[in-house]
C-alpha cells in the first residue's frame, strides 16, 4: 500500500471518529457514500442499509449533551485495489454521563476509492466487554 493511501484512509476514519465524537452529523454524511449500498451496525444493533437509514441510526445515536472522549488503538489496514478495509479497538468514554461511561468495541471500517476520496461503504463495532482487571489500560483525560 502506498503511504499516500494509507494517510488517506486514516484521515477519512479521523473524520469518522471526530464526527462521532462531536455529534456532528453533517461532517459525518461527508465520510459514507451515499446510496443503498452502505450499512452499518452500532453495538448491538441490527444491520442499517442505505445512507438514509443509516443517518437516522446516528440521529439516533447521537445526544448532544454527550461529551464523548474517542480514543483508537490496534489500527490495521489493508488495501486491494478500490477498497479498503481498517480494523480498530475503539475506545468510547461518555464524560458527561454519571457515572461516566466506558464503552470498548471491535470496529470494522470498509472503504471504497471514489475518484480520490475514500468513502465509508461500512462500518461494523461489536461490543468488547471489560473489567476492573481491564480499567488501567484505559485513561480518562
Amino acid at each position: 500500500m502506498k503511504d499516500i493511501e494509507k494517510k488517506n484512509i486514516i484521515e477519512v476514519n479521523e473524520r469518522f471518529y471526530r464526527a462521532l465524537g462531536t455529534r456532528d452529523l453533517e461532517l459525518m454524511e461527508t465520510v459514507w457514500i451515499n446510496g443503498s449500498r452502505a450499512s452499518c451496525v452500532h453495538p448491538g444493533w441490527v444491520m442499517f442499509y442505505g445512507w438514509d437509514s443509516i443517518k437516522q441510526s446516528w440521529e439516533n445515536v447521537f445526544d448532544p449533551n454527550d461529551q464523548v472522549d474517542i480514543k483508537l488503538s490496534e489500527i490495521s489496514i489493508v488495501t486491494r485495489g478500490k477498497t479498503a478495509w481498517l480494523t480498530c479497538i475503539q475506545h468510547l468514554t461518555y464524560i458527561s454521563r454519571n457515572p461516566v461511561v466506558i464503552n470498548v468495541s471491535q470496529s470494522t471500517n470498509i472503504f471504497e476509492l471514489h475518484g480520490s476520496e475514500w468513502l465509508l461503504v461500512l462500518h461494523h463495532t461489536s461490543p468488547i466487554p471489560i473489567t476492573e482487571i481491564d480499567m488501567p489500560n484505559t485513561t480518562l483525560q
